[in-house]
């Protein structure tokens, strides 16, 4: 785990002792070995000095014995309140962990301060139930990869400001423009945060022209909090995030009626995997089918549909048939 700063860390050693009474109290080394549990690793003298912090903001009490042990005062208010079946549990614990391991790292540390707050808590058979069964989650990339974390306090600040409606400031480095564009300072008003296969997107607004702009939030850097704040009024109108797929569309982009005929081979792989919610497979014959999908056209889609090769028959309209046929003779001309 990447180094956390102090008031984060002392949350997350609060939490650990949260629930607990004089009996069930832990020492230093205790919540060291705890913290270590959850992938978390904090110096043992860090741990002595944050609880001696602890004991003035949250109260914390302490035993007579060696080595001294900690627990929460009793007059101390929790903040939060929740009653979860063990059920509910396993999702969020499975939900927090893909979010960990297959989306920006930014999401790692809370995450982690999120599950140890639930364990916590947790009566030691639910616990221990649930620790047992998280070993046997594993969270596979996928081919669309995991993003970068080059750039996890940008992140940071990008989430505090659709949080906050923030207007930020920053540059967007993209890989397909010149290096004045790129240096260009931009304003944004960040409305919607996107997760389309672990990778970051958000929605914003451009200051400069007042078009809305859909930005890849791993090319966001040296991002800064503007003094100016702004209203998200009807934004919802502006936009049809039906039309959106695998990261592309859904801003300007009309929707389109995509229709893919093939074989059975293709249509296996789209009957067991929804890659938008307008998707249909129906058969044609026994060894035809047919794709159906409404959404915004993409360069993302044309790959997906050319990756099938001779197992697609017909791809309509007639642009997305071209550019899925362009791609297929550019790569019989480099074989060549």
């Amino acid at each position: 785990m990447k180094k956390i700063s102090k008031n984060r860390r002392q949350d997350l050693i609060f939490q650990v002792l949260k629930g607990r009474d004089e009996e069930a109290a832990l020492s230093a080394m205790d919540i060291e070995n705890a913290l270590k549990m959850e992938g978390v690793v904090v110096d043992l003298r860090t741990i002595r000095r944050d609880l001696t912090d602890l004991t003035d903001t949250h109260g914390l009490s302490s035993t007579e014995s060696r080595p001294e042990k900690f627990y929460p005062a009793k007059d101390y208010e929790l903040k939060y309140e929740l009653h979860l079946n063990e059920n509910t549990l396993q999702v969020l614990l499975i939900a927090l962990n893909n979010l960990k391991f297959t989306s920006h790292d930014y999401f790692k540390n809370f995450s982690t301060e999120a599950e140890t707050a639930i364990f916590s808590n947790l009566e030691p058979k639910v616990e221990e139930e649930l620790r047992s069964s998280k070993n046997r989650y594993y969270f596979d990339y996928s081919t669309g990869g995991k993003p970068s974390n080059s750039n996890i306090k940008d992140f940071e600040k990008i989430m505090q400001a659709i949080r906050e409606n923030k207007i930020i400031t920053c540059t967007n480095e993209s890989p397909y423009k010149d290096e004045e564009y790129n240096s260009r300072r931009r304003k944004f008003a960040p409305y919607v945060f996107i997760l389309t296969s672990g990778i970051p997107y958000i929605i914003a607004e451009d200051q400069e022209d007042k078009v809305l702009k859909k930005l890849r939030m791993t090319r966001l850097k040296d991002v800064r909090h503007s003094t100016k704040s702004f209203t998200p009024n009807n934004f919802e109108e502006k936009l049809n995030l039906g039309n959106l797929i695998g990261g592309w569309g859904g801003i300007s982009e009309d929707s389109e009626n995509i229709e893919i005929i093939c074989d059975d081979y293709m249509a296996t792989y789209f009957r067991e995997r929804v890659i938008h919610p307008s998707q249909k497979v129906s058969p044609i014959t026994d060894k035809s089918f047919k794709i159906e999908i409404t959404c915004a056209l993409s360069s993302e889609l044309s790959r997906l549909i050319s990756s099938f090769g001779g197992h697609v028959e017909k791809v309509m309209p007639q642009r997305l048939n071209d550019e899925v046929k362009e791609i297929w003779e550019s790569g019989l001309k480099k074989a060549a």
